[in-house]
């Protein structure tokens, strides 16, 4: 049986389709397990109109302690992660459970589809950016060996895995950014094969403004740099073979220290008056282009050209505010706090 585990807080809008999608899926041994995370939207009644178990908590804990809560509490031999606001296909459960007949694969991990009902380019950039970054993953070579990733808005596995691995890291508290990545490099490092297949697409129904994208991923690259940095310096985790592995090509990271030289050069253009600095500052800007371009040639074929325009302008804004997260965390790392 699939133990399908829905971390909750404040879904009252998304919920009922995550549930309905859930009701129409043509493989049928599963149970819902829903962590009503201290909701104060209604969240719970949602929860209480269909067929699920419904836990809930007094205090806000985060969705690393939320998502160990509901597996604890899982009566199938398969854990299935999903979030409140993403839709799973009919096939989504039967092609999980296909994966599971090889007694190799510890886990199996999807990826967000392409399509997206908003219209904004701020949702469309960032749902284009995991799903490109993933399907990447999965069309390597590494793929068949295995990945490290463990993205929990559609990822499976065996639950005797998950409890001997300790579950997700209960440190990392708020809305789901890396503890998922954390433990996916953890079961790496562990030797237990984790699958990556394009076909467990599901859609996100997250809708970002231009702030919450910018907000997410500084968020993100926050986090990203803080588990790399306890990998590498903290003697409790040093020396045991601990791998770091994550979904962020390598030409985007290359990417975020030429942001951050672009705007000293164009104040300097400005300041000088000069042609050279002027010149730099747009060699600076095509590099990042011509770097990322694997990146933005797909945001092109997906939305047209207009599209592929509008992300040559805000993807060095995007990578700056990428940066600005890599260095708060190595200031936050620096004074003491590890999370």
């Amino acid at each position: 049986m699939i133990s399908i585990v829905i971390p909750v807080h404040n879904a009252v809008h998304t919920l009922e389709e995550c549930l309905q999608a859930i009701q129409g899926s043509d493989y049928t041994d599963y149970e819902v397990i829903v962590v009503d995370d201290a909701s104060v939207d209604g969240s719970a009644e949602v929860a209480r109109k269909y067929a699920c178990r419904l836990i809930p908590l007094s205090e806000n804990v985060g969705a690393a302690r939320a998502k160990n809560i509901g597996a604890k509490e899982a009566r199938g031999d398969i854990i299935l992660f999903t979030d409140a606001d993403v839709v799973l296909q009919p096939d989504t459960l039967r092609i999980v459970a296909e994966h599971f007949r090889d007694p190799t694969v510890a886990g199996v991990v999807g990826l967000l589809d392409e399509k997206l009902r908003y219209s904004n380019f701020s949702s469309h950039f960032k749902n284009l950016w995991m799903h490109y970054t993933y399907k990447r993953l999965a069309e390597s070579e590494e793929a068949e060996r295995g990945v490290g990733v463990f993205l929990t808005s559609i990822a499976a596995i065996r639950k005797e895995v998950f409890e001997q691995m300790g579950g997700f890291d209960p440190n990392y508290r708020g809305a789901s950014v890396t503890e998922d990545i954390e433990f996916g490099q953890r079961l790496l490092s562990a030797g237990h094969k984790i699958r990556l297949d394009n076909r467990l697409a599901v859609e996100h129904l997250k809708h970002y403004s231009l702030r919450g994208l910018l907000r997410t991923d500084f968020e993100r690259a926050f986090g990203l740099t803080k588990t790399w940095l306890r990998k590498k310096f903290d003697p409790a985790l040093r020396g045991r073979g601990q791998r770091y592995y994550a979904s962020v090509p390598w030409f985007f990271m290359l990417g975020v220290p030429l942001a951050w030289l672009l705007p000293g050069f164009v104040l300097l253009a400005l300041w000088k008056r000069q042609f050279i600095w002027g010149l730099v500052a747009c060699c600076t800007y095509v590099a990042i282009l011509l770097v990322n371009a694997p990146f933005l040639n797909a945001l092109r074929r997906a939305r047209g050209w207009f599209f592929g325009l509008q992300s040559c302008l805000f993807l060095p804004i995007d990578l700056w505010i990428s940066g600005l997260g890599v260095l708060w965390a190595v200031i936050d790392y620096l004074r003491g706090n590890r999370y």
